[in-house]
């Protein structure tokens, strides 16, 4: 099964969590890239994890930054449920969904673009998540000491 994702939050290889040690052996090498839209960070107990919201290809902000990995041939139908389920991802039913599984435009830096699939927020944007600016999570908690959901002591979960 081939499949292209952008990942830009707990499921990069910036964090370490069961779903990241199960999933990215099975993927190719991660690409830098981004995507029209904005990151806003979601407190969960002692973690964060962030949601993407798309936002129009005419406007003039809004980048989300992340990675760009290819499936290798280990790749399976069990890994993208895997995938889905550690996003809260129901295909059948995406009224129920926290996210849901979108193909989107990447721009990867001396490559053009490529389309992946993405874990979009499918919730409306809300006053108590917080923006990030620059559109990089990895970053926005590094630079604020704080901890990614799922990266040991907050517990398991998130894009």
């Amino acid at each position: 099964m081939k499949k292209r994702f952008f990942f830009y939050g707990t499921l990069t290889h910036a964090h370490d969590n069961p779903v990241t040690r199960a999933v990215l052996p099975l993927l190719g090498p991660a690409r830098r890239g981004w995507v029209r839209g904005r990151l806003h960070a979601v407190r969960h107990g002692e973690g964060w994890y962030p949601v993407l919201k798309p936002v129009s290809a005419g406007s003039v902000s809004g980048r989300a930054f992340g990675y760009v990995y290819d499936s290798g041939p280990r790749f399976t139908r069990a890994t993208l449920r895997l995938l889905d389920s550690y996003e809260n991802c129901d295909p059948r039913r995406p009224a129920r969904s926290e996210y849901r599984r979108r193909t989107v435009t990447v721009h990867v830096p001396g490559q053009g673009t490529v389309r992946a699939d993405a874990y979009l927020f499918n919730r409306p944007l809300h006053p108590g998540l917080c923006p990030i600016p620059g559109g990089d999570f990895a970053a926005f908690i590094a630079a604020r000491g704080l901890s990614a959901l799922g990266s040991g002591r907050a517990g398991a979960r998130r894009r």
